[in-house]
C-alpha cells in the first residue's frame, strides 16, 4: 500500500504559499493502495492558492511510527477503490495513535453498511469517490476545523434505530450535541450556551451514555448523520 504523509512543521521551510500571504500550507497524509490515484491527489492538492504539503511513506504502520516520533499534520486521508477495500483496523489504529488528527475516507460507496462501519471505527468523514475535487477540498477543510463530513446518501442509509437516537436527550443536551457536531471544544460550548464548563462536561458525559457511543467524536458523527440538534 502506498501512503503519503506530511512533513513535520519543524522541517517545512515555507509554510506560507508564495504569492498568497494569507494562504498557509496544510499538512496532509494520504494513504491509498493506488499509486496513480495518490499521485493525482498529491498534485491536485498542491495547486495554489489553497495548498497542502504532502510527502510519501510506504505503510500505515510507518505513518503511525512517524507520528509517535513527533511528526504532526492536520488531516489523514485514506483512499481506496471501494469502501469494502478500506481496512477498519487501519482506521482504528490511526484513531488511537493520533486521536487529535481527523481521518477522512475517500472511496466509492459500494456497501452503505461498510461505510457506516468506517465511521464507527473512528473516521471523521466519508467522501464517495464520485465527488469532485472541489468537494474533497471542502471536506478536508471541514474535518480539519473540527467538523464532520457525511454525504446525505449515508444519512438516508442509516439503520432506523440510528435515525433519531437523540430523542431521549434533554433540549439542553441537544444544544450541546449540536455544538459538539460543529467541532467546538467544551470551553466554547460553555461560552455559547452561557453555562459553566463543568456543566458542559456533565452534559457531554450523559450524551455519550444515552447515545451509546464511545466518545464525543462518535457522538458528533451520529449527530451529523441524524440531524440532532437541528
Amino acid at each position: 500500500m502506498m501512503a503519503y504523509y506530511v512533513e513535520p512543521a519543524a522541517r517545512l521551510s515555507h509554510s506560507v504559499v508564495a504569492g498568497f500571504p494569507g494562504a498557509v500550507r496544510r499538512h496532509l497524509a494520504i494513504v491509498d493502495q493506488s499509486r496513480l490515484r495518490s499521485d493525482c491527489l498529491k498534485l491536485a492538492l498542491s495547486i495554489q492558492p489553497r495548498r497542502w504539503r504532502v510527502a510519501d511513506v510506504t505503510t500505515v504502520s510507518e505513518l503511525i511510527q512517524r507520528v509517535l516520533n513527533g511528526e504532526e499534520f492536520d488531516v489523514i486521508l485514506l483512499g481506496g477503490s471501494t469502501c469494502s477495500q478500506i481496512n477498519l483496523l487501519d482506521i482504528a489504529s490511526l484513531a488511537a495513535a493520533v486521536p487529535q488528527t481527523p481521518i477522512l475516507v475517500a472511496a466509492e460507496c459500494d456497501d452503505p453498511d461498510r461505510a457506516q462501519m468506517i465511521l464507527r471505527a473512528g473516521a471523521r468523514g466519508f467522501l464517495p469517490a464520485s465527488h469532485s475535487l472541489k468537494v474533497l477540498r471542502g471536506a478536508l477543510d471541514r474535518v480539519r476545523t473540527g467538523g464532520t463530513y457525511v454525504p446525505l446518501s449515508l444519512t438516508e442509509a442509516a439503520p432506523a434505530a440510528e435515525r433519531a437516537p437523540w430523542r431521549g436527550l434533554t433540549p439542553r443536551q441537544c444544544d450541546v450535541l449540536a455544538l459538539i457536531a460543529e467541532g467546538k471544544a467544551n470551553k466554547l460550548i460553555a461560552a455559547a450556551l452561557k453555562m459553566s464548563e463543568s456543566t458542559v462536561k456533565a452534559h457531554v458525559k450523559q450524551i455519550i451514555r444515552r447515545l451509546k457511543v464511545a466518545n464525543r467524536t462518535q457522538a458528533a458523527l451520529l449527530a451529523t448523520r441524524t440531524g440532532a440538534g437541528h
